[in-house]
């Protein structure tokens, strides 16, 4: 259920409705608020602070009539910066990425600062008589009105400059590094959890037995109530695997959840589980690990494009992506197999892996970027970087075929010797700093680690000999 709600709430925040709604049931409640305490405020001849409204009931109607009319147009020529932005962004880096956008809070608040005082203008300008005597004149409303429309200014201002930063290429790398960031920190440290790798102890006969459950839903898997999950299965004495994770897309019709030993119901089975997978037409962080790295590579592959030709946002997003790896190379991965209370293996499923995380980040980098000397060795000198907080060989092992790789697309692209030479360099210092952290661990192994297990592999059998330029 909560994963569910997650979902639900990402939704939402990455709108432009929820903050304006709630600004304007707040404008709403402050209007009627305001005409209660004018209704009791006293006699025509109670003196008044000099800042509060004073006039009569013609006044105050010709005062809030200019100030309603200032602030559609206000509220339009914000709409429309927005709609601009969007279109801008959209062009420069990708319509996915129009989320990040949406869900900034300042453009919320904004827009719904200018929804708001035109609803408590509205509500307070049909209670305002024109032919009213100045004590029935609703003064503290009106003044109420007049300081929401200073406010409307100020917000126009803080907008405009908020729009002219959210359209730079860092600035939008670094809002989606950090939800990225979030997306890290919210896996648990090393050191709390269990072994990514479980062994496999599925019956022998459990495809040839298996339910092959029909999936009850089309489009992406957002969110699965795991939790659930597992005590269903421990309900029916079952083990599920799951052949699909956060992320992947889904038919109606794919088989992809198997329940052994078979129920013998497969539609109340479908129906059951259906309700613990979340699915929508777009991929959400909720679950998705890769989905913040897709949205950075994103940005460095429509960078590296003919059209556009900006290595150097490239290797700003290299850099992001550098951050946000290393703080993952301390943290552990989902598990593959999920216990119920009594320690029985109840749900395989397919899950993130560090191998996966890198080839997400630097696959379309290094293939988008092979003609660009800069970014190859940008690239190999982040993976000299990460190398540095690794603990386990698979991640090193991981990190040292990309450097490989980055260095077979510099020997096929890159015309230059020089700069193949430097792209070498490179390498060499990124194969260096894996072996190093390889010695590193082996010394002093950290809890979880290959090198504190007899049956961890050995880093040694990974790099190739090195030839010279």
């Amino acid at each position: 259920m909560s994963n569910r709600f997650l979902t639900l709430w990402d939704n939402a925040r990455t709108g432009l409705w929820l903050v304006p709604s709630v600004l304007i049931v707040i404008g709403t409640g402050l209007a009627i608020a305001m005409l209660q305490v004018d209704a009791g405020y006293g006699s025509e001849d109670q003196v008044r602070a000099w800042w509060i409204n004073s006039g009569s009931g013609e006044d105050a109607r010709n005062l809030l009539s200019t100030l309603l009319s200032s602030i559609i147009t206000m509220a339009s020529m914000a709409f429309s910066v927005t709609v601009v932005a969007l279109t801008l962004a959209a062009n420069s880096y990708g319509s996915r990425l129009i989320r990040i956008f949406r869900a900034d809070l300042r453009t919320q608040v904004v827009l719904g600062t200018f929804a708001m005082t035109i609803v408590y203008c509205l509500i307070v300008l049909r209670s305002v008589h024109g032919d009213a005597p100045t004590a029935e004149v609703p003064h503290v409303s009106v003044t109420v009105g007049t300081v929401l429309a200073l406010i409307c200014v100020l917000a126009l201002l803080v907008f405009i400059q908020g729009v002219a930063r959210l359209i730079v290429a860092d600035e939008v790398v670094r809002r989606v590094r950090r939800e990225l960031d979030d997306t890290v920190t919210n896996l648990a440290p090393r050191c709390e959890a269990t072994p990514e790798h479980s062994p496999s102890d599925l019956p022998e006969d459990f495809d040839e037995k298996a339910e092959r459950i029909v999936l009850p839903y089309e489009g992406y898997v957002q969110a699965v109530d795991y939790d659930e999950m597992v005590a269903w299965a421990e309900r029916h004495d079952a083990i599920l695997r799951l052949d699909f994770r956060a992320g992947d897309f889904i038919v109606n019709g794919d088989r992809r959840v198997l329940v052994y030993p078979p129920t013998g119901r497969p539609q109340k089975t479908r129906e059951e589980i259906g309700e613990f997978i979340v699915s929508g037409d777009e991929r959400t962080p909720t679950q998705d690990l890769e989905f913040a790295i897709r949205h950075l590579v994103e940005i460095a592959v429509r960078a590296l494009s003919p059209g556009i030709n900006d290595p150097f946002t490239a290797t700003v997003v290299i850099d992001r992506l550098r951050g946000a790896l290393s703080r993952a190379m301390g943290r552990s991965l989902p598990p593959e197999t999920l216990r119920d209370g009594s320690g029985r293996v109840r749900i395989y499923r397919q899950v993130s892996t560090y191998e996966g995380l890198l080839d997400a980040a630097f696959h379309q980098i290094r293939q988008s970027g092979s003609t660009h000397p800069a970014v190859l060795i940008h690239l190999l000198e982040a993976i000299a970087r990460i190398a540095e907080h690794t603990h386990l060989d698979e991640q090193r092992r991981a990190l040292m075929r990309h450097a490989r790789l980055a260095r077979a697309a510099a020997e096929r692209d890159v015309g230059e010797p020089e700069d193949r030479h430097d792209v070498e360099l490179s390498y060499r210092r990124a194969i260096r700093a894996c072996e190093s952290a390889a010695r590193t661990a082996s010394e002093h192994p950290s809890p979880g680690s290959s090198a504190s297990h007899p049956s961890g592999t050995s880093l040694s059998q990974s790099p190739e000999p090195i030839s010279n330029p």
